[in-house]
């Protein structure tokens, strides 16, 4: 089995680089990434795990991406991630996290939620916080009985609590992802709810002009026709085809599979490790 993408404590994950990885192998699972986002602060733990575990490892990175109609995600595999300039810019978008959550936090408290910095931090166990550890936190205020419910109610867009998130542009990301020795693959494409397949084709190409090499084919919330869509865009336009469940421990995932009961095909991987990753 083969995971290409999942996250840890490292970033908004439940399960810390060890044991996610141990939990790996005893599912069976041969080859990992794990892609936390913005940081590659969990990479090392997770790498030294694998060597003990037998597994193969792929250090990755998620980055956010700002897009005329949202956001999308991507994946950057290969990734070096001790480079100076790379540590540097993750710092930075580090800052930018945590001020973020300083906002949201404050307008909580406008708003009449009894919630505090500390709280958050408490449930992102030294990572930086984010959006998703204030759900928790508000979780186990009592304010929301889910994630979910935390999102909608307190977090998203038009919700008290909701502050734009600053996200780096689409040659940004590709040229950091590109700058660390990294392959740089568009995360769960049907995440940008494009209107038809033209509109779908159109981002790709405009992506792949500007240095995409992969599109994540599998993934969790893609179905069969989705599957066949984003494949032949991939093939269409000569890029990789990844997949991965997006495994962060509370999300109803399971490593090795893009929902239950379908596995990530092993050609997934076998594609990156043939263009030298890692």
């Amino acid at each position: 089995m083969v995971d290409l993408h999942c996250h840890t404590t490292a970033s908004d994950g439940l399960m810390t680089p060890t044991d996610l990885i141990r939990m790996a192998a005893k599912e069976g699972v041969t080859v990992i990434a794990i892609a936390d986002h913005d940081t590659a602060d969990g990479l090392d733990e997770a790498a030294r795990e694998a060597r003990q575990e037998g597994i193969n490892f792929l250090p990755a990175i998620e980055l956010s991406v700002s897009y005329p109609t949202g956001e999308f995600h991507l994946l950057g595999y290969g990734i070096r991630h001790h480079d100076e300039d790379f540590r540097d810019k993750l710092a930075q978008l580090k800052s930018i996290r945590e001020e973020r959550v300083l906002k949201i936090v404050e307008r909580l408290n406008r708003a009449g939620v009894q919630l505090t910095r500390e709280d958050v931090c408490h449930e992102s166990n030294g990572a930086a916080p984010g959006k998703p550890h204030v759900a928790r936190a508000l979780i186990k205020k009592g304010y929301a009985s889910d994630i979910h419910s935390a999102l909608r109610t307190y977090l998203d867009k038009g919700a008290p609590g909701y502050v734009s998130k600053e996200k780096l542009s689409p040659e940004s990301a590709i040229g950091l992802i590109r700058s660390a020795g990294g392959l740089p693959v568009l995360a769960h494409p049907k995440s940008l709810r494009c209107r038809d397949y033209r509109e779908y084709e159109h981002i790709t190409q405009e992506l792949t002009d500007q240095g995409i090499a992969g599109i994540e084919v599998y993934a969790t919330m893609h179905d069969k026709q989705d599957v066949k869509l984003f494949g032949e865009l991939a093939k269409r336009h000569h890029l990789l085809v990844t997949g991965g469940s997006d495994f962060h421990g509370d999300n109803g995932g399971r490593l090795g599979y893009y929902g239950y009961p379908r596995l990530i095909p092993e050609s997934c991987s076998r594609a990156l490790l043939q263009y030298g990753v890692p």
